[in-house]
């Protein structure tokens, strides 16, 4: 919270001048806000986001997730199972199984409205974004439907929305999967190949520092400022001697 008195005077694009609660002055340099990713997107002119996903759906590969009690497999262009496996001595293996959703085209990167959807957030639209373990994440988007009917939702087909995210050492693990509502799910998957592109590398939060000058009749340190130090040195004194 700002004490009475303290504010910014004056404000250009670089710099800011503020003062104090005690009418003390300073500028302030402002820290430079357009990133080079920034610059980066604009100019990119690489593989749309369903070219670069392109290998992994040719080849036709599976990720597996196993949990407490069900195995989760993505095949990536094809579908999303769950299923259990149960096997009694002398008898044959029981497995309980689920398609959380299955490809209606045969595949999703040659899909005209997909294809639509990638071309415009290439070209400059919103790309999509989740909070992934506290970190607000680009994804890209494969719907899948047509799952095993839900008796919860009148034998409504189940259906998935597979999210694909950029990791640069994964090996396209599938980090979760849930269900969102009833019988419908989000599953994310980790992958390499977005990383190419500047839209979807992970981004940390930028901490920039902010330089600030004395102005003429001001003090070097506000005065507040050199009290909150010396109250900070005074704390640490005791740790200091019980290390000693």
């Amino acid at each position: 919270m700002e004490e009475p008195g303290a504010g910014v005077l004056y404000r250009e694009d670089h710099y800011v001048i503020m003062t104090t609660a005690d009418k003390e002055k300073y500028k302030c340099v402002l820290p430079a806000i357009a990133s080079r990713d920034e610059e980066e997107e604009k100019d990119y002119k690489g593989p749309s986001t369903a070219e670069l996903l392109e290998p992994l759906f040719k080849q036709s590969s599976c990720s597996y997730r196993i949990e407490s009690y069900w195995t989760y497999e993505i095949c990536h262009g094809k579908h999303i199972r769950q299923y259990h496996e149960e096997k009694e001595t002398g008898k044959k293996t029981n497995i309980q199984e689920y398609y959380l959703g299955n490809m209606l085209r045969k595949s999703p990167l040659h899909d005209p409205e997909q294809e639509d959807n990638d071309n415009e957030k290439d070209s400059g639209k919103e790309i999509p974004t989740k909070n992934i373990e506290g970190q607000m994440t680009a994804y890209y988007p494969v719907e899948m439907g047509n799952g095993t009917p839900c008796s919860l939702r009148q034998n409504q087909p189940r259906s998935s929305t597979v999210m694909y995210v950029c990791h640069p050492e994964s090996k396209h693990e599938i980090l979760s999967v849930a269900e969102v509502t009833t019988c419908e799910y989000e599953a994310v998957i980790l992958t390499p190949l977005l990383c190419s592109h500047p839209k979807y590398r992970f981004r940390s939060s930028p901490v920039n520092d902010i330089f600030c000058q004395s102005l003429p009749g001001s003090p070097l340190k506000p005065h507040n400022l050199e009290q909150l130090e010396k109250q900070q040195e005074m704390l640490k004194m005791p740790l200091r001697r019980a290390k000693e």
